[in-house]
């Protein structure tokens, strides 16, 4: 373990709730940025507004006769739902620079969330058949990122206060939506997004050996959307 001084450093983009397509459009400037160096490596928090998206390996049968058709983004996996009470977590890291192992990657983030998760009294563990971070047999945790050329996007979503029967109407992951579970319904009790999302920034601080400085979307808002092009923001 490094010390805090040997510590890399990164960013922290703590959006509150924004659209999800908004959302990935700033992934994707972020992206660029951090690829030609103009970024650190960043974890973005946000809540969003009651959307389904689809990964690369989605199944049809999973999102049948959904209404609007969901959207098909570049991550890996199947279907999932976002919606408000969910903390989602993106990170736009350069794996290069952290040995190229995707497996450890994936393991840090789900190291994390059981982490933030002990930090509540509620007991998780990453899941052996199944991706994601689980209560005993229910899925608290979904998981699903890309990488293009050693640099990666997406991320993490942790239902809090989500409203579980907005699965319902998906197969998420390919699994029954009766699997999913909340800190609200585990606790009986609802947690506040913001301090969550404190908290789990914090452990990715140990983590990933990286002190995750807090930046302003401000600050950002102008190199990203140069790097999209576009008025996104």
């Amino acid at each position: 373990m490094s010390s805090a001084k040997d510590k890399l450093y990164g960013w922290h983009l703590a959006l509150g709730k924004v659209d999800y397509q908004k959302t990935l459009d700033w992934q994707h400037g972020l992206l660029q940025m951090r690829q030609q160096g103009f970024a650190r490596d960043t974890i973005i928090t946000v809540e969003h507004p009651p959307v389904i998206t689809v990964g690369k390996d989605g199944h049809e049968e999973n999102y049948a006769n959904l209404s609007p058709a969901p959207i098909k983004i570049e991550r890996g996996g199947d279907v999932t739902y976002h919606g408000p009470g969910q903390l989602v977590a993106y990170f736009i890291f350069n794996l290069t620079r952290r040995g190229r192992d995707l497996h450890k990657f994936m393991d840090d983030i789900q190291e994390g969330i059981i982490r933030t998760l002990a930090d509540f009294d509620i007991e998780a563990s990453r899941g052996t058949e199944n991706t994601g971070v689980w209560v005993q047999e229910k899925k608290i945790a979904s998981i699903g990122v890309a990488v293009k050329k050693w640099m990666s996007f997406h991320g993490a979503a942790l239902n809090l206060n989500t409203k579980l029967s907005d699965f319902e109407q998906i197969h998420p992951c390919g699994l029954s939506p009766e699997v999913m579970t909340s800190t609200e319904k585990l606790l009986g009790k609802k947690l506040e997004l913001a301090d969550v999302a404190k908290r789990i920034v914090e452990h990715y601080c140990t983590v990933f050996d990286t002190n995750f400085m807090p930046i302003d979307l401000d600050t950002l808002a102008e190199d990203v959307e140069s790097q999209e092009g576009s008025n996104a923001i």
